[in-house]
């Protein structure tokens, strides 16, 4: 399993974080259990799930928190382009990142979908053909 770095942790002991800690922790859990070389990296308001700790490796996922109500997770992943799964949707306005093509919403009081430790695995492949 990957690793979630302690400015990440940090972050999520914050007052404005707290309220999503647990499903955020839920969350990377699964993004990282996909290889021990997977990197979970605050850079700013959200967190960059990358192939490796070099700060070229691509990013497989980010997460984003909506701290004010509702509060919520937008989860995006690096999946192929023509890849369609419900619940996953395009960018939600003003979210973009290089790489990332579907987006998965998850509110507070939801559950993690089943598949999404399935589209984070197609995703972190997805991003280490961009190394090959």
């Amino acid at each position: 399993m990957g690793v979630l770095s302690q400015r990440a942790h940090n972050k999520l002991d914050s007052p404005q974080w707290m309220t999503l800690r647990e499903l955020f922790l839920q969350v990377s859990e699964v993004i990282l259990s996909i290889s021990p070389e997977a990197q979970g990296e605050l850079a700013g308001s959200y967190v960059k799930f990358a192939t490796g700790s070099q700060s070229t490796s691509p990013a497989y996922a980010v997460v984003w928190p909506k701290v004010s109500a509702p509060k919520r997770l937008f989860v995006g992943l690096s999946l192929p382009e023509d890849f369609l799964a419900e619940p996953l949707d395009l960018p939600p306005d003003k979210l973009v990142y290089k790489g990332l093509t579907r987006f998965l919403t998850i509110d507070n009081d939801q559950t993690i979908p089943a598949e999404l430790q399935e589209w984070a695995k197609l995703a972190y492949d997805e991003a280490m053909l961009l190394i090959e």
